[in-house]
């Protein structure tokens, strides 16, 4: 365990990562010499992760949510980088929604083998560029009525099951469509009103909604899914299709992919969401790096 660092967010799935990772320590003696990073203070985690990754570190190890990961991938990608070390996932947060589009166990005991000795192989990463400033993410990024969503979620103490649904249905009522222009790989695909756009690496987000089915975290492009302005009416009556993936088969969702992905908004002050997390404003570009992550875990999703 010497060349291994865990990343706990201890109050990840509203303090459920903490109980789970008592009860890993207590079934393994091993893990309490383990070097360790606790992340519940999102203000100091950054530093914490940087401060911890001596040269000695091969491998990361996440015991957290969406969050947590996305907060170490941005360190190992832009603060300390370094192609050979190795990232593992042992999913306990409120979305978890990378496990769902890679296969990664949800037992954590399992969940802690698959990121210690399952082949490692290397995924897709997108980054987000936004003027000087730029975040890089592993499963989505997106604008619109997602990001006022995903702020919803992130403000409550307690979250459950049904914390993105009852989000989404909120903000569903409120939200007024906003205009973008996108551009892929350089030529204009679309520009007008738009509820949402988002750009997958992976196919689930929002606590088990199957945005982006055809999507695959290995191939070097992205998929982007954009949801036109519609009446809430028809958007309710095509929400449960999101849970299934038909949801591409509505009249007012399009479907592309791209390995580079233009997104204007125009004058209105939009944000990125990305991981589950409000990070940048817009306008921005989100390029695929292809092959960019070493992770452990998802071995049938990624290539060597």
């Amino acid at each position: 365990m010497e060349n291994v660092l865990f990343v706990v967010n201890p109050a990840a799935a509203s303090g459920r990562a903490s109980r789970v990772w008592s009860s890993l320590r207590a079934r393994l003696p091993c893990l309490r010499t383990a070097n360790v990073v606790y992340c519940d203070d999102a203000s100091i985690a950054r530093q914490a992760i940087i401060d911890a990754l001596t040269p000695a570190i091969r491998r990361i190890v996440v015991l957290g949510g969406d969050g947590t990961l996305h907060t170490t991938l941005n360190v190992m990608l832009a603060d300390a980088p370094d192609a050979t070390r190795c990232l593992g996932l042992i999913p306990v947060g409120t979305g978890s929604d990378l496990a769902r589009g890679l296969g990664i166990e949800t037992q954590p005991l399992h969940a802690l083998t698959q990121a210690l000795e399952a082949r490692a192989g290397h995924l897709d990463v997108l980054r987000l560029r936004c003027g000087a400033q730029s975040r890089y993410f592993i499963n989505e990024t997106s604008i619109g009525m997602t990001a006022m969503v995903a702020e919803r979620v992130n403000a409550l103490t307690h979250r459950n099951t049904g914390s993105f649904l009852v989000a989404a249905l909120r903000e569903l009522i409120d939200y007024k469509p906003k205009w973008a222009r996108i551009c892929l790989d350089g030529q204009l695909w679309r520009e007008g009103f738009f509820s949402m756009v988002v750009v997958a690496n992976s196919t689930h987000f929002g606590k088990g909604m199957c945005i982006a089915p055809r999507a695959d975290a290995t191939d070097g492009q992205a998929d982007i899914v954009v949801v036109e302005a519609a009446s809430r009416a028809k958007l309710l009556a095509w929400l449960p299709a999101i849970y299934l993936g038909l949801h591409l088969n509505a009249p007012f969702v399009h479907h592309a992919r791209a390995q580079s992905i233009d997104i204007d908004t125009g004058p209105d002050c939009l944000v990125f969401e990305g991981d589950g997390e409000v990070t940048l404003p817009a306008p921005g570009n989100v390029t695929v790096l292809h092959g960019a992550l070493l992770f452990s875990g998802a071995s049938d999703h990624a290539g060597t």
